[in-house]
């Protein structure tokens, strides 16, 4: 069902106030509250709050070492903030956010439906991480998918 999985790509105009557009198709999924968090890269992440609760459920019951049980625990949560869209559907990016990925000063942002959760991104990082992905690439990791059954 599509309606479990956020995908798509926008790119939407992050305001003054640090706000930005999150796509109408995107917004039902994402629910009426939701984590945003530093993401594993240059980018912010955005939670549903099932899919965070299963995150961190996922880094507990791991058998990662205690130790890097707790490093991944810190940068995730030590970011992260409980998030409401405005009346318009905006999310307010916060400086703290905005100067770790990038985005401060920035006037537009790349919003990306990466299956279950958002991401926020710089558009010019975003086109880099992309054209560095080499297609070849991409065919063997399919191969290797289909490989091991889906």
């Amino acid at each position: 069902n599509m309606e479990n999985y956020l995908y798509g790509y926008r790119v939407h105009k992050l305001d003054a106030q640090g706000r930005i557009a999150i796509p109408a198709h995107m917004r039902g999924r994402l629910g009426e509250e939701f984590i945003a968090s530093l993401g594993l890269g240059d980018f912010i992440a955005l939670y549903p709050q099932d899919q965070w609760e299963e995150l961190l459920n996922k880094v507990q019951s791991s058998t990662l070492s205690t130790e890097k049980k707790k490093k991944l625990s810190l940068y995730l949560i030590s970011s992260a903030d409980k998030m409401t869209l405005d009346a318009q559907g905006r999310l307010l990016v916060s400086d703290r956010l905005k100067e770790k990925v990038s985005l401060a000063g920035e006037k537009e942002a790349v919003v990306f439906g990466n299956i279950n959760h958002i991401e926020i991104w710089n558009s010019t990082l975003f086109n880099e991480q992309v054209a560095s992905i080499e297609k070849q690439e991409v065919i063997n990791i399919m191969d290797e998918l289909n490989g091991i059954g889906i």
